[in-house]
């Protein structure tokens, strides 16, 4: 299988903001590592777990919600990551 386009720290960070837009919240990450961290989380499921797309944009949904590294509206950019990583793949 073809790797799948994943998407980038600014592209959830982008999402991050445009849900607060929306939806109001404070905005801002709490711990940058555990960012880094969980976005990455993807990729390695790819690579070592052999999960294909749907399994991806889960563990975006999963991840993202999970960790809080956002200050508010992870949920919403949990959801809207595992969505976005779909439509482009």
């Amino acid at each position: 299988m073809k790797p799948p386009i994943f998407l980038t720290a600014e592209q959830i960070k982008k999402l991050h903001e445009m849900g607060l837009k929306r939806h109001g919240g404070a905005s801002g990450l709490g711990d940058i590592g555990l960012f880094e961290s969980v976005i990455m989380q993807p990729e390695n499921d790819f690579y070592y777990g052999k999960v294909d797309v749907f399994g991806i944009s889960a563990s975006y949904a999963y991840h993202i919600s999970q960790a809080q590294s956002f200050l508010d509206g992870n949920k919403r950019t949990a959801v809207s990551s595992a969505l976005v990583f779909l439509e482009l793949n």
